[in-house]
């Protein structure tokens, strides 16, 4: 018997980590994705970027938020980007809006009040947070950064009729945090810790984020 819970609880953990691995898969081939695009983040809202959300959002029926619907959060430290935090994400009804199967979300957050709201456990976009479509393009030049703390970059996948962010509660998955790092650490101290020194199975998010998007 004693053989046997052990043997369970490795297949638990094992099962867990697999999870975790595949949460961050996804997140990171959002970034992927998006940057490797005809219409990547323009550098000039990269170098104003304090944090940088990937989600994928699931629909189910009429509601967005739906089983697979999740994603990571990294923010910039003077060691480069943080270890990432999990999100998870709640839908909202949006009545008659069809078609859509999931989208694909960047999230740029570009203002210093955006990344104190990021730290907290719970926030609700267009709620706590204003956001806006934001800009697109290529190369090194300047633009105009649209004035709202999130900068919202979007791709739907299947047949896209009025699909929207606008509403989504998102909110840091202690869950997961606790089997990634081992133990219950508030968001704002994840956030703070340099992505270099996260558990192994984040660095790719980290890695994606330092690629495209320097230190």
């Amino acid at each position: 018997m004693k053989l046997l819970m052990i043997g369970l609880v490795a297949l638990s953990s094992s099962f867990a980590q697999a999870s975790l691995q595949g949460r961050v898969e996804r997140a990171t081939e959002v970034i992927d994705a998006r940057m490797g695009s005809s219409e990547p983040i323009p550098d000039y809202v990269i170098r104003e970027s304090h944090c940088i959300a990937a989600l994928r959002v699931v629909k189910v029926g009429f509601i967005f938020g739906g089983q697979g619907s999740g994603g990571m959060v990294s923010c910039r430290t003077p060691q480069g980007w943080s270890a990432p935090s999990f999100y998870t994400v709640s839908g909202v009804n949006f009545g008659i809006q069809i078609g859509v199967q999931f989208l694909e979300t960047v999230l740029s957050v570009v203002t210093d009040y955006g990344k104190e709201v990021i730290e907290t456990a719970t926030f609700q976009l267009g709620t706590d947070l204003s956001f806006a479509a934001g800009p697109i393009g290529q190369g090194s030049g300047s633009g105009v950064i649209p004035a709202a703390h999130v900068l919202s970059y979007q791709k739907a996948k299947g047949l896209y009729v009025g699909a929207t962010i606008n509403g989504f509660v998102l909110a840091h998955d202690r869950a997961a945090n606790r089997r990634a790092f081992g133990e219950e650490l508030s968001p704002s101290k994840i956030l703070s810790i340099p992505g270099r020194m996260a558990p192994s199975v984040l660095h790719p998010y980290v890695e994606a984020l330092s690629t495209y998007f320097g230190e």
